[in-house]
């Protein structure tokens, strides 16, 4: 069986007891950076010298990937991402194509995210929204952002800090005129929740009422 386990995105107790639970009885852990993995057990006291880590990133080669299969086959694992839930937005989501096509038992724990706090935050309306992760730098932004201004629903997306002022520029320069809504650093000290046109959103950043740090997710409604 191969658990999804999601991991705190910045609150050390935003992790369930099930999760708990697992990181000790299992052995067998794919992560992304094994650095990373083995800090996070370290704030829960749970030792790791007896774990095998399993590299997993967009990169990993197919001979590897098949190793992997064959562990899950005869043994219990789990699969965590750097922060928050793993398979939204990161090679996770390898894994569950793979155990669908191979017939390979899963389940997916509830857990952190970024993306639903930040849905809920939202002084619009979201019964009903799309989800389209970090968009493009470069080529097919601008596209990217043409549909996202045709959508009749609201679209969520996450933003890095180098871009996201950058990001309400080019809205607002595409004569954008509906709200947004910002969450930045959720379940962090300096979390921050506003919903505004682009126009107040760049005043707040120049005003630095809102500060330009850490991870966004923008929701934008037309």
């Amino acid at each position: 069986m191969l658990y999804f386990i999601p991991t705190p995105i910045g609150n050390k107790e935003d992790i369930t007891l099930r999760a708990l639970r697992l990181f000790k009885e299992l052995k067998y852990l794919i992560c992304e950076d094994t650095r990373t993995a083995k800090k996070l057990l370290g704030m829960y006291d749970i030792a790791y010298q007896d774990k095998d880590f399993l590299s997993l990133t967009s990169f990993t080669d197919k001979g590897k990937l098949a190793h992997y299969l064959n562990i899950i086959r005869d043994a219990d694992v789990w699969m965590m991402s750097e922060a928050g839930t793993p398979g939204l937005s990161d090679p996770g989501k390898i894994l569950i194509q793979l155990c669908n096509e191979n017939k390979i038992p899963y389940t997916i724990l509830p857990g952190a995210n970024a993306l639903i706090p930040a849905i809920v935050a939202a002084w619009f309306d979201t019964s009903e929204f799309i989800y389209l992760w970090f968009l493009p730098t470069k080529k097919g932004r601008q596209t990217k952002i043409k549909e996202i201004l045709q959508s009749k629903i609201p679209v969520f997306v996450y933003e890095s800090v180098h871009r996201m002022e950058k990001f309400l520029q080019e809205l607002s320069q595409a004569g954008f005129h509906g709200q947004i809504s910002l969450a930045r650093e959720l379940s962090k000290m300096f979390e921050q929740h506003f919903t505004w046109t682009v126009e107040e959103a760049l005043d707040l950043i120049k005003t630095k009422k809102l500060l330009i740090k850490g991870e966004f997710v923008v929701g934008i409604k037309n």
